[in-house]
């Protein structure tokens, strides 16, 4: 599916019936990241997937990509669909996102899951190399950041081939115009941490034991400064905890004990 929001054509998958589960997938992937959790939720919720702005099937723009953008257009989506407010789900730079969109826009949220993410900003030195990484992909193409990041999105010891070439599967779409304005957005992020105390949803932290790229101490960190947050370490599970090890990622959202406000009353 598609729908023209904030001026581009934004892919999307959207299925089920119910409260709005929005999954935000992160960097350099597409939405095709969330199929387990589409198929395991898409009987109780209106299961709503997109791909952000540069990414899998939407258009790239010149425009610059800061976190904000990226969220203003999942508002507008959402809008779009009449399907708010969301239980909102970011993975990894869709975590920067979700944060952003929860900020901007907390009325729309109705319960937040952060998963594989941190609320800081990037060191300038890992900044520097996002913005060298950028250089990069303008002179050969997204080859080099799937080459660079396939690797590191599953735990060392996964030796499934099939969930490997998935895993580039869901990066091959990414269009090089998106991925180097995402690399520069993501490098000039502000600083989340001080407003996390005054998050009000119900908040989930979710990370995989394994992931290298977002070491679980930054989600254990995030979770301890979020009011009433829940945490959740998955084993045996790198950077894309909600792929490699699916039925332990939905079964931690289905078992989130946010009764009341949170998720499973959501529906």
């Amino acid at each position: 599916m598609r729908a023209k929001v904030n001026g581009i054509q934004m892919a999307y998958t959207d299925e089920g019936e119910g409260a709005c589960l929005l999954l935000v997938h992160g960097f350099p992937l597409s939405r095709g990241v969330w199929s387990k959790q589409v198929e395991a939720f898409k009987e109780s919720y209106r299961v709503i997937a997109p791909d952000l702005r540069g990414f899998g099937e939407t258009a790239a723009t010149a425009s610059p990509s800061p976190m904000s953008r990226f969220a203003e257009d999942l508002h507008a989506l959402v809008r779009h669909l009449e399907a708010g407010p969301a239980i909102l789900v970011g993975h990894s730079m869709g975590g920067y996102v979700a944060l952003a969109f929860a900020k901007a826009h907390p009325e729309a949220v109705r319960a937040l899951a952060l998963v594989s993410t941190k609320a800081g900003p990037d060191a300038p030195e890992v900044a520097d190399a996002r913005r060298a990484l950028a250089k990069q992909v303008r002179a050969e193409g997204t080859s080099v950041v799937i080459h660079a990041m396939a690797p590191k999105m599953l735990s060392g010891a996964n030796s499934d081939k099939a969930m490997a070439a998935a895993v580039r599967s869901f990066m091959t779409p990414t269009k090089p115009e998106g991925v180097i304005r995402a690399l520069n957005g993501m490098a000039e992020r502000p600083d989340g941490r001080p407003w996390l105390a005054g998050l009000e949803m119900p908040v989930l932290v979710i990370a995989g034991l394994e992931d290298t790229l977002i070491p679980p101490s930054e989600s254990q960190a995030m979770a301890k400064a979020i009011h009433g947050a829940q945490l959740r370490l998955i084993p045996e599970a790198g950077h894309l905890v909600a792929f490699e090890q699916a039925e332990a990622f939905n079964a931690a959202l289905w078992e989130w004990p946010e009764r009341k406000n949170g998720f499973k009353n959501a529906s």
